[in-house]
């Protein structure tokens, strides 16, 4: 086989608004090659068919960035970025393919697995100088809140597609419904908070010897931000197996037998509540970082 090929291009402008902010657009377009993939030789004698792996796949990756970037202004510096994105192929990894080829090795252009067609980045950063720099409160003389800040990093992306299922069953589906990858799950979005402050513990300069201890908060608003679905329903606590014909067809046979179908229920619905359909919750950190 081929070596797989990817090539890029990218064109990027920038221009300053002011002394103090700027705003940048580029644009990039990534062709990928002889990509690897599944694919089923037909008509062989004796045997008849079997699978194997050809350099039958490609793809291309085209979209553009806008970004806004804001110098610090009164303690506070900013950064806005959007990215509109289109990644479409003929095949998201060397196995989507497999069991669709039994036919003939059609190629066809649908959404890769990772096409997030829209991300909206943000990031806000307010913080306190120190020395003559500083301007905020002081106590006693003591310039309190020198060389202490606080950032939020916030994002919303749209998104990635997945492909519908017709039927249900257990904790997944079967039957491709309508188009490969034709449905999206939700928009994911998340909020980061970062609260530090340095402390000079001895000398000055080069020399300095300090310590910044920071408390950090991942998903600071605690979202239940879904990025797996059940393929039949589209819900990610739900796969639609107990409410089909197969299901309750199951459950009757449970309670005909004599066991415990309320056992039964009981623990499917604990496994069919994935946590990794998911993002993590809020996490809390606190720790510190020596300079020296």
């Amino acid at each position: 086989m081929r070596p797989e090929r990817v090539v890029d291009y990218e064109v990027g402008f920038q221009q300053e608004l002011n002394k103090r902010s700027a705003i940048k657009f580029s644009a990039y377009y990534r062709e990928m090659r002889d990509m690897l993939q599944a694919r089923t030789i037909l008509y062989v004698p004796v045997i008849g068919q079997y699978e194997t792996y050809g350099n039958i796949d490609f793809g291309t990756v085209k979209g553009f960035t806008l970004q806004y970037d804001l110098r610090r202004v009164q303690n506070m510096e900013l950064r806005l970025a959007y990215t509109l994105q289109f990644a479409d192929g003929t095949g998201s990894n060397a196995n989507s393919q497999r069991g669709l080829t039994t036919r003939g090795n059609i190629r066809n252009l649908f959404p890769l697995d990772y096409d997030e067609r829209h991300n909206i980045q943000a990031v806000l950063d307010y913080r306190y100088s120190s020395g003559k720099a500083y301007t905020g409160p002081r106590i006693s003389g003591k310039d309190i809140l020198a060389d202490f800040g606080v950032n939020f990093q916030m994002s919303a992306v749209s998104g990635k597609p997945y492909t519908a299922t017709l039927r249900s069953t257990r904790f997944g589906g079967a039957g491709t419904l309508g188009a490969i990858n034709g449905n999206r799950l939700p928009w994911r979005m998340n909020v980061d908070m970062r609260v530090d402050k340095i402390f000079v513990l001895s000398g000055k300069g080069k020399n300095q010897f300090s310590v910044n201890v920071y408390f950090r908060a991942a998903n600071l608003l605690n979202r239940k931000n879904v990025i797996g679905v059940y393929p039949t329903t589209g819900s990610p606590t739900n796969d639609g197996y107990l409410a089909s014909q197969e299901g309750q067809s199951v459950v009757r046979g449970i309670t005909e037998s004599g066991q415990n179908s309320e056992a039964y229920l009981a623990s499917y619905s604990w496994v069919v509540q994935n946590p990794n359909n998911f993002t993590l919750p809020r996490r809390l950190y606190v720790g510190a970082i020596f300079g020296f």
